[in-house]
């Protein structure tokens, strides 16, 4: 689950945003200083800090600097949110963080914008292991080593989950059934034949076999597979 901090001083806003955020799946804890902040730091690191600029002790600008000056931290996703709205705060705030929201804000905003930093993050990530598959179960997709989107059903999506649960393993066609909630006297052996046969031809590339098959035991995912967070 994605780990999100809001660092904000006015608890208002604090406590909105972080219904916000818990509303949408995400892990969201609250800090009101750098050093509540480091309180939570000291515990786990966050995938992404939402950072207010004019904080008590120590200001966000002078915070984000500092993460991205530390290898630890350097790589933590930064979305500014303040009031402070001249182009050359917008500028210095923007040389520190991936972006930059200005107060009165929506909140559909900055979870749009969540959305497309992690999203944006988690491409990079997939570029930097060409040899594997990207399976984003919400949107009934998966993506190839060569960024290529393909659409799969809500079966095939079950399927895909399944190997990933069980890596390098043998999954029966009973379990199949049972994933995807059939009667396995009705869900018979020619219909999981089909679906694997046309989950194989979505995932295979050149003379690669995607999916292996055992006489009477099941099949075998052969490629590399991760779910987008």
């Amino acid at each position: 689950m994605t780990r999100i901090y809001f660092v904000e001083d006015n608890p208002l806003l604090l406590n909105n945003g972080l219904l916000w955020l818990k509303n949408e799946g995400y892990e969201a804890h609250g800090a009101t200083s750098v050093r509540e902040l480091s309180t939570l730091m000291d515990n786990d690191t966050p995938d992404l800090i939402i950072l207010d600029w004019n904080l008590p002790y120590e200001d966000g600008l002078s915070i984000a600097t500092r993460l991205r000056g530390t290898p630890e931290t350097e790589k933590i996703l930064i979305i500014f949110v303040t009031s402070r709205n001249s182009i050359d705060d917008k500028l210095a705030g923007l040389g520190e963080a991936d972006a930059y929201i200005t107060k009165p804000f929506d909140y559909r905003e900055l979870l749009a914008t969540i959305r497309a930093l992690l999203r944006r993050s988690n491409n990079q990530e997939i570029t930097q292991e060409p040899n594997t598959w990207l399976l984003m179960p919400s949107r009934s997709l998966i993506r190839s080593p060569d960024n290529l989107e393909l659409e799969i059903t809500e079966k095939e999506n079950i399927v895909i989950q399944l190997f990933i649960q069980h890596p390098n393993k043998i999954i029966s066609p009973r379990m199949i059934s049972e994933a995807c909630h059939e009667d396995f006297s009705i869900f018979d052996k020619n219909r999981i034949e089909v679906l694997i046969s046309r989950l194989r031809n979505k995932l295979k590339t050149g003379n690669e076999n995607p999916i292996r098959s055992f006489r009477n035991r099941g099949y075998q995912l052969m490629i590399k597979v991760k779910i987008s967070p």
